[in-house]
């Protein structure tokens, strides 16, 4: 399957640095603590969405507007910062993302994984042919891989396993975070993800 028919089936598709504390309002976490990978956890889900996605960035902050996140999705620039803040990016700040930032992540993330659920679907399906799945994880891979090189720090052991690496057990863990993360509870699992027992 070639690149361009990827994008076709796209488009037919698709209609650690610290700890955070929780808001005390919010009494399903109420024992919990936000894990201190979770910028790292959020970056790499919006990674795989790019790749699932041409032009993703755009139809994230449409998006967001949409389901009234502009304040936090104001801009790119904004929008990159808050994902500087995984450390295993090339430029990373040292700030933390905000519980609202958090929340907001978790909210759009769940969005587009539910526009995006066929696609992943077909990714995670063990009912279709060898051959035809093979295909699709090499194109997905091979895109994943090409904005990892680009965004991450390659220098980064961790960064560079997953470039190497061939069973690809993050990769799939995370198309499968996403399917979860789709339908009327979505956001609710992927934020439950996101924690830990205190």
């Amino acid at each position: 399957m070639k690149e361009s028919n990827l994008v076709a089936t796209q488009n037919e598709n698709v209609n650690m640095s610290s700890k955070y504390q929780l808001s005390t309002s919010d009494k399903s976490f109420a024992n919990c603590q936000i894990a201190s990978d979770t910028p790292r956890k959020l970056d790499f889900l919006i990674l795989v969405i790019e790749t699932l996605q041409i032009n993703a960035t755009d139809s994230l902050l449409l998006k967001a507007k949409d389901i009234g996140l502009s304040d936090d999705f104001s801009s790119r620039v904004q929008f990159w910062k808050m994902r500087c803040t995984n450390p295993l990016r090339n430029t990373h700040t040292f700030e933390t993302l905000t519980s609202k930032q958090i929340d907001s992540l978790v909210d759009l993330i769940s969005c587009m994984a539910e526009n995006l659920y066929p696609l992943i679907r077909q990714l995670l399906s063990s009912k279709e042919s060898k051959t035809l799945n093979q295909e699709r994880w090499y194109l997905f891979t091979t895109r994943l891989k090409s904005l990892i090189r680009e965004r991450m720090n390659i220098k980064r052991s961790y960064i560079s396993s997953l470039l190497i690496e061939d069973s690809h057990e993050l990769f799939r863990e995370l198309l499968v975070i996403l399917s979860l993360s789709c339908g009327k509870a979505g956001a609710n699992r992927l934020k439950a993800s996101l924690y830990h027992q205190q």
